[in-house]
């Protein structure tokens, strides 16, 4: 009895082994290959990036229009406005040894065009405050998208919205008006059990974890470590200082991944626009908690938990190359890079810029804040900044139904002037 009792078990481990080795790396679900296929996809991947960064110093604004990187058909789609000047372009040497990766596709409306568009919708915006737009330059579509997605508005605030939009139509842009019933754009959820399975529970506080406001009851994600002279921070998003009005002194964060609440340190700084950008002083962090510069990564098909933040390259600047995220309800997802430089009007006066938009990458409450990253090999990555909001799961755009967006690493490093942390925090 023993003996079929000791079978049941190791049949049982070898099957979770299995289970465990057949997990999904969240490049190949995006990418839809095998495990296997990931490191060389990565490769294929720089080989696009480095030929992208050789070709744009010389495409003219006026005759070309953006680059979209595709990695399933291993081309960089080069959107051309006067396809005469391909030979042109052929004929430089740095780009020709690239020709065979170079798709160029005829368009109407050059780069130029675009962002003398884009620059007038932001004006415009500004001026008339709009409630409940999303705007960004796409480049698969060679157009400016206006998404117009739900949100609480009065009567005043929509006849705002319908002068806005009668007034852009000038310009030609593709506005899209979603068709939820929710408006939820910001990720913060409110407080939920702290802690869950005992396979989550650590000692430890990576990024990409929980963690909890208490005095606002908010949850959201630890983005990334960055440090001055003098002091070492947390970064998150800016909105999870739900009340802005409350003294900053009174905000303390703690883990919500340790089997004890551990703090982590007091709220010192706090922006919602036009950057979504607090700093949480670890400087009294709990002697209970270590911290990692490292990013959780709970759902890999390896055995670590744990991928190491390598800034040497250049953060992600392809339109169509990955970024993926960490965050503490969905873990590890990734999606496609569609546009740089977009704006999200939330309300009134709430104007936030400078966004990165990407699809394909699912969000879920809780996941504000969490480090959004490119990986350079299997287990090393690229901070690129952290995630800000998403347009609900529900909405229905050209793109994607996954769709967020993303504060870029350096306006986070500029705004304050700070520097990443990317080797192991011993003291703090």
């Amino acid at each position: 009895m023993k003996y079929i009792y000791f079978l049941l078990i190791l049949f049982t481990f070898q099957k979770h082994l299995i289970i465990i080795h057949a997990q999904q790396h969240p490049l190949a679900k995006l990418w839809g290959i095998d495990n296997d296929y990931v490191d060389i996809y990565i490769e294929r991947e720089l080989n696009l990036i480095n030929a992208d960064r050789t070709l744009k110093p010389y495409l003219d604004e006026l005759n070309f229009a953006e680059t979209y990187l595709n990695i399933q058909n291993n081309t960089l789609t080069v959107y051309t406005v006067n396809m005469s000047k391909v030979p042109e372009i052929l004929s430089i040497p740095e780009v020709n040894r690239y020709e065979r990766f170079l798709d160029f596709r005829k368009v109407n409306n050059s780069l130029s065009y675009l962002k003398s568009s884009f620059s007038e919708i932001t004006k415009l915006a500004k001026q008339n405050k709009p409630t409940g737009i999303f705007v960004n330059i796409n480049p698969k579509f060679n157009n400016i998208f206006i998404i117009v997605y739900d949100a609480i508005r009065n009567d005043s605030q929509e006849e705002v919205l319908e002068e806005y939009i009668r007034s852009v139509s000038q310009y030609n842009a593709e506005v899209i008006f979603t068709n939820s019933s929710n408006s939820l754009n910001s990720l913060t959820s409110l407080h939920t059990k702290r802690g869950l399975s005992n396979s989550r529970l650590v000692e430890t506080i990576f990024c990409g974890q929980g963690i909890y406001n208490e005095f606002d009851e908010v949850t959201c994600s630890a983005g990334f470590f960055v440090k001055n002279q003098s002091h070492t921070f947390l970064v998150t998003a800016g909105h999870c200082n739900d009340n802005n009005h409350v003294s900053r002194s009174k905000k303390k964060f703690f883990t919500l991944q340790t089997i004890k609440p551990r703090l982590i340190g007091k709220l010192v700084f706090s922006s919602v626009y036009p950057h979504d950008i607090p700093l949480i002083d670890i400087k009294r962090i709990s002697k209970r908690l270590r911290v990692s510069s490292g990013v959780f990564f709970e759902n890999t098909p390896y055995y670590l938990h744990e991928l190491f933040i390598n800034n040497d390259g250049i953060p992600v600047s392809t339109h169509g190359a990955h970024l993926c995220k960490s965050g503490y309800t969905s873990s590890v997802t990734c999606g496609y890079t569609e546009s740089f430089n977009g704006f999200d009007m939330e309300a009134d006066s709430y104007f936030r810029e400078d966004l990165i938009f990407v699809s394909n990458m699912e969000t879920l409450f809780g996941d504000s804040g969490g480090p959004v990253f490119a990986f350079t090999n299997m287990i090393r990555v690229t901070i690129n900044g952290i995630v800000s909001g998403r347009l609900n799961s529900y909405y229905e755009t050209p793109i994607s139904p996954f769709n967020s967006y993303i504060i870029p690493l350096d306006i986070i490093l500029n705004d304050i002037n700070l520097e990443l942390v990317t080797d192991p925090i011993v003291n703090v």
